[in-house]
């Protein structure tokens, strides 16, 4: 039987949401693979909205394959549906084929003795899920569940929660499918087959986009230092804190010169606080000040906080906002020179507590309030500055507007960001840290890079804002760990092929998408027939359009079975980059033993595509060594196939995973000094997964192997 886990999507209200885009992402994946059983291991909403749950009960039930749900702690935020939705929930036992699936509805931490007496009869045949783990239950139902773990250790235990994949023997814990939360990869759901044991994970791939780092900047908290910093690793960004005005103002001069000349585009200073106390509006002291350095260093942009002021202040007297804008607005004017003015959003301190005593500019509709009222009193640009960081580090109102939905509403509107990690240390929140991982622990920035790579959000200059000591250099080293990856993948398919259908240009598009440096477009010859001249003019042309954004290469596939192979002469294909053979272990093959010949005699890089080659030495006696090694010589590349689409019937393909768990042959290949290449096989965009090409392209380079974008590159 094959299950289909999902947990931990943490639906907002706004439908815009990424996570509406991944659901839907999902739910086509399902409808392709068509597991037994699905099943959702809690935390359908983040907030416990019953009509969002309802909604998507309906429509994962609509996909006509038994699914079974608990909810989840997320799920009874809502204290006025909170009951209804607790009962929301699969009955306990339930029989798929030839398997029993148990749902255990511990949304509040508590199991019923009930369903601990139901789960006695499972056995290893069986399948356990609940959305807690095991060791966050209450202590009874902790105690009670261990119990049963021990009686029952070769039952499968899966749980959500945890927002991380971890499996400790039979006991797993499932990968969230919430961009914002999910930790340490990508957000997933998890394929199960229960006679081989065998997971496989199908990721929402967020790659950091390859733009990205033309926006990066720094905001100075050690003015000289970080100046210095920003010069040193070539930063187009760059943020003055308040306080910077204390600096010697030729000195302040002479370093912003230095690093305009040298990198610099995109000159900001950060604003003191404004307040209204009393009646009036009480500006940071700094402000004339801050106003005229802007003048001098003809500063680009400013970053102004949303005013300190309780929301009751705000509601019960209008004037409140207006004045403070008035206020802005003329110390803003006096600037000649664009600039533009982004509006950042706050966060919620232990002085708060979340009702209308609270500062203003914790919500969207806050900041939005705010940045539309200044912006009719300036005639310069107001937009938002986005602080990552603050929307996360929100908590109760991070649960109803997750980074996400912070996007979703306000992303025509941003004019710059703010980005760090926030941790959490004995239940404290601490901000402004280190990115030491991209994809947690606290916050993941997957939703990030996908709004940025759709464009469904402006791209504006992206300040890391942290405090700590080596907090920025340790930042650029984990981006920079990402940047110098120059993933390939070069055997896609496209209408040209018998069996593709889809146009070279959104290929293209789908490869820059999800971090591809070197793409290779691959069709059948059989398929491309006599149209190679068109077919190349074609891609050199798209490989001309594109040069800034990807390197285009072009080859062609030879079939070599029977009449298959319909070259009348070698000297069609010696203006393509490569080829890649195919076929070359079946029986009707025209290279038999042979294949250095078989090369040789094309005039053109060769490579194997999605061949055993430890098999093809066996069928004709050559020594493993020997082998590859006179692949090397002969310049025959050989292609780690990470297929897995509709067209293949979503099979891998065993001597890939057979050589990626064989250190001997992993030695013997490194070894032998001959190319590998990767290729997805794609031969329908919508079941690309760009996620595999990454996780083979990191295991070649983790293993010292030589790869064909050394070649092609």
């Amino acid at each position: 039987m094959k299950v289909c886990f999902m947990c931990d999507l943490h639906l907002p209200f706004d439908g815009n949401a990424l996570q509406y885009n991944i659901l839907n992402w999902a739910i086509a994946d399902i409808k392709k693979k068509e597991p037994d059983c699905i099943v959702y291991a809690g935390d359908v909403t983040c907030d416990g909205d019953i009509n969002v749950y309802n909604e998507f009960i309906l429509e994962m039930k609509a996909i006509g394959i038994p699914f079974f749900y608990i909810p989840g702690n997320s799920d009874l935020r809502n204290s006025e549906s909170a009951d209804e939705i607790k009962k929301m929930a699969s009955e306990c036992k339930n029989i798929v084929a030839d398997s029993v699936v148990y749902a255990l509805n511990d949304c509040d931490m508590k199991i019923s003795d009930e369903q601990l007496l139901t789960i006695e009869d499972a056995d290893e045949n069986s399948i356990v899920f609940m959305h807690h783990p095991l060791e966050t239950h209450e202590i009874k139902t902790r105690e009670k569940l261990k119990a049963w773990r021990e009686k029952h250790s070769g039952t499968m235990l899966f749980s959500g929660h945890r927002h991380r994949s971890l499996t400790e023997g039979n006991s797993v814990s499932l990968q969230a499918m919430d961009p914002d939360k999910a930790i340490g990869e990508n957000p997933c759901i998890t394929y199960f087959d229960t006679k081989t044991k065998e997971f496989n994970k199908v990721y929402y791939f967020s790659p950091v986009p390859g733009d990205l780092y033309g926006y990066f900047g720094i905001s100075c908290y050690d003015v000289e230092r970080d100046i210095e910093f920003a010069i040193e690793n070539k930063l187009k960004c760059l943020e003055l804190r308040s306080y910077c005005f204390k600096t010697d103002k030729a000195r302040l001069s002479e370093l912003v010169e230095k690093w305009r000349n040298v990198c610099g585009e995109n000159l900001s200073i950060h604003l003191p606080e404004i307040l209204y106390k009393d009646g009036e509006v009480i500006p940071g002291v700094q402000l004339d000040e801050l106003i005229d350095l802007a003048v001098l260093l003809k500063a680009d942009r400013f970053t102004q906080h949303a005013p300190k002021v309780s929301v009751k202040i705000a509601k019960e007297d209008e004037n409140v906002l207006n004045s403070i804008c008035d206020y802005l607005a003329e110390k803003f004017n006096l600037i000649e020179h664009d600039v533009v003015i982004g509006i950042e959003n706050m966060h919620m301190t232990k002085n708060d507590t979340p009702d209308d005593s609270r500062r203003f500019g914790y919500i969207p509709e806050e900041c939005l309030m705010f940045m539309e009222m200044l912006g009719r009193k300036t005639k310069h640009k107001v937009g938002i500055n986005f602080d990552i960081g603050h929307a996360r580090n929100n908590v109760p109102y991070s649960q109803k507007y997750q980074i996400s939905t912070w996007l979703s509403m306000l992303g025509k509107y941003i004019v710059g960001y703010h980005m760090h990690q926030v941790t959490v240390e004995n239940g404290k929140f601490e901000n402004h840290m280190p990115i030491t991982h991209i994809y947690g622990n606290l916050i993941s920035y997957s939703s990030f890079f996908r709004y940025w790579a759709e464009d469904r959000i402006n791209k504006a200059p992206l300040i890391f804002e942290m405090r700590p000591e080596g907090a920025y250099e340790t930042t650029l080293n984990t981006f920079n760990r990402h940047k110098q990856k120059k993933v390939f993948d070069i055997h896609s398919h496209t209408y040209y092929s018998w069996c593709g259908k889809d146009d070279p240009r959104e290929l293209i598009e789908a490869a820059i998408k999800n971090g591809i440096s070197l793409f290779g477009i691959c069709d059948h010859n059989s398929g491309i027939g006599k149209r190679k001249a068109e077919y190349l003019e074609e891609m050199r042309a798209l490989a001309e359009e594109y040069k800034d954004r990807i390197k285009l290469v072009c080859g062609i596939e030879l079939a070599t079975t029977g009449k298959r192979y319909n070259l009348t002469s070698p000297d069609e294909i010696k203006d393509f980059d490569y080829c890649l053979i195919e076929h070359i272990t079946y029986s009707d093959s025209i290279v038999g033993g042979d294949v250095f010949d078989f090369c040789k005699k094309h005039k053109i890089l060769c490579g194997i595509a999605h061949t055993d080659l430890f098999e093809y030495c066996d069928m004709y006696g050559y020594d493993y060594e020997d082998f590859f090694r006179k692949m090397a010589e002969n310049n025959i590349f050989w292609e780690m196939n990470v297929s897995y689409d509709s067209i293949h019937h979503y099979q891998e393909h065993q001597y890939v995973k057979d050589f990626m768990t064989d250190e001997n042959k992993i030695a013997l290949v490194k070894n032998s000094g001959v190319y590998v290449s990767i290729g997805f096989d794609g031969h329908r965009l919508e079941d690309y997964d760009a996620y595999r090409v990454h996780e083979m392209y990191d295991f070649l380079k983790g293993k010292g192997i030589k790869t064909i974008d050394e070649i092609l590159g």
